[in-house]
């Protein structure tokens, strides 16, 4: 998941930077233009791996206890897990809950990147 987060998040961010920086110069960039492609561009790469989060939360809520586990469907497996999710909902059970989730990615991956790019910017001023 977070392999798949990482490339559609950096590499989507990577190139919407260059082509800004081709249409407006590198030093007119500023904290402005970075939120406004990271924010997108979080919420793009969250939604595109928010099924494999669903999978994994899937795996891991399965009980410890071996009697439990015995009554419960297979969810050991990244298949059996699938296929819970799958037969509960559909496409629309890999995505339940990715609204809150999503807003709170765009948060997140906005700040991060507009933090990355200022430190970036100071420590090249030094």
């Amino acid at each position: 998941r977070e392999g798949v987060f990482t490339a559609v998040y950096l590499g989507l961010y990577s190139r919407l930077r260059q082509r800004l920086e081709l249409a407006h110069g590198e030093q007119a960039l500023h904290s402005g233009h970075v939120l406004a492609l990271s924010a997108p561009v979080g919420a793009l790469a969250w939604l595109s791996c928010y099924g494999f989060d669903t999978v994994k939360s899937v795996q891991q809520s399965q009980p410890l206890d071996r009697a439990a586990a015995n009554k419960a469907p297979p969810l050991s497996t990244v298949a059996g897990a699938t296929r819970h999710v799958w037969e509960r909902g559909g496409v629309a059970g890999f995505y339940r809950g990715a609204l809150a989730s999503t807003s709170r990615a765009v948060l997140v991956t906005a700040s991060r990147l507009v933090a990355y790019e200022r430190t970036k910017a100071l420590l090249s001023e030094a």
